[in-house]
C-alpha cells in the first residue's frame, strides 16, 4: 500500500512576465525534491486566477509596491466586478502546465485545471 492520496495544488496560477519558465521551475522543484513514496500518491489540482476590484483594491493597499496583477488586456469579465484569463490565453495555460506535469508526473493523475 502507497499510503493515502495526497493532492498538490497550484493556485492561482498567474500570467506574470516569464510565467512559462517559473511554472516549469516549480513542476520540475518538485519533481526533484518530493520522495519517490509520496510520488506514488499525489495528484494535481490547477486553478487560475480569478481577481475582482476588491482584491485589487486590498492588494494595493496592503502591498502598494508590489505588480498589479489586474490586467484588463489579458482578462475579461465574469460579472459582478471579478475578472478571469481570456480564453485563448487560459487554453495556452491549460495546456502548457499540464503538458509539463505529464513530462514531470507522467503516473499522477491531473484531476483538474480550471
Amino acid at each position: 500500500d502507497a499510503g493515502y492520496p495526497v493532492g498538490i495544488l497550484i493556485a492561482p496560477v498567474i500570467f506574470v512576465d516569464n510565467w512559462k519558465k517559473l511554472y516549469k521551475d516549480l513542476v520540475i522543484y518538485l519533481n526533484k525534491k518530493l520522495s519517490e513514496k509520496a510520488k506514488e500518491v499525489i495528484f494535481f489540482e490547477v486553478i487560475f486566477m480569478t481577481y475582482s476590484f476588491i482584491h485589487n483594491a486590498i492588494n494595493t493597499e496592503a502591498f502598494p509596491n508590489s505588480p498589479a496583477l489586474m490586467n484588463k488586456e489579458l482578462m475579461k469579465s465574469r460579472g459582478k466586478g471579478k475578472y478571469t484569463y481570456k480564453n485563448e490565453l487560459k487554453a495556452e495555460g491549460t495546456l502548457y502546465i499540464s503538458s509539463l506535469l505529464k513530462k514531470y508526473f507522467k503516473d499522477n493523475e491531473i484531476k483538474y485545471i480550471v
